[in-house]
């Protein structure tokens, strides 16, 4: 994939996602630092949602980084880069799962002040007050259909990729994709 990039303020150059992590694996720790320049926001934004918490989503990224810098001679040229480090990021999310509890959703009865919205003739509404019930939604989906409805939604992949980031055939990661948007829709059905 080819990315245009701004070098020291001055024109656009483009740059091949390819080509940066052959030049990676040969030991140039600056094409690295490229591929995490361009790839390190995504995928703290993936595993921001997918965890909920922001101390563990920068150690998911730190870790998947180091792995994928360990791992650059594993990287099989069958994939995008960015399949392949969603693929670290989400086998990390993973781990980190089997490390932590559950993630708690909240009271509803409280508005995100932690003020009762009990007896309230309408509740509040706002951007971020949506924004945060859908991320409740979110966090209550089994993880690999928010991961399925994460990486179609937002980072708008294909479900050949999706399914490859996975772990899965692209029809199950559809069907992990189209479960979730389902649930979703119900739960969000008094926001209509």
């Amino acid at each position: 994939m080819e990315f245009e990039v701004r070098v020291e303020g001055r024109e656009r150059v483009v740059i091949d996602d390819m080509d940066l992590i052959e030049r990676a694996s040969l030991g140039d720790r600056d094409a690295f630092d490229q591929l995490v320049t361009l790839f390190g926001p995504r995928l703290h934004g993936y595993a921001r949602r997918m965890l909920a918490d922001e101390w563990n989503a920068q150690e998911v990224v730190q870790d998947s980084l180091l792995a994928a810098w360990l791992g650059l001679n594993s990287f099989r040229r069958d994939s995008s880069v960015r399949t392949w480090l969603f693929a670290i990021c989400s086998r990390k999310i993973v781990d980190s799962y089997r490390l932590r509890l559950p993630i708690p959703v909240g009271d509803d009865s409280l508005n995100r002040n932690g003020h009762s919205t009990v007896g309230l003739p309408f509740p509040e509404v706002s951007s971020t007050v949506f924004v945060e019930a859908v991320e409740q939604c979110l966090a209550t989906l089994p993880p690999r259909q928010r991961a399925a409805w994460m990486l179609r939604e937002v980072e708008r992949m294909p479900f050949t990729e999706v399914g490859k980031v996975l772990g899965l055939a692209p029809g199950a990661a559809r069907g992990h994709y189209v479960r979730a948007r389902e649930q979703l829709r119900k739960s969000m059905e008094a926001w209509r």
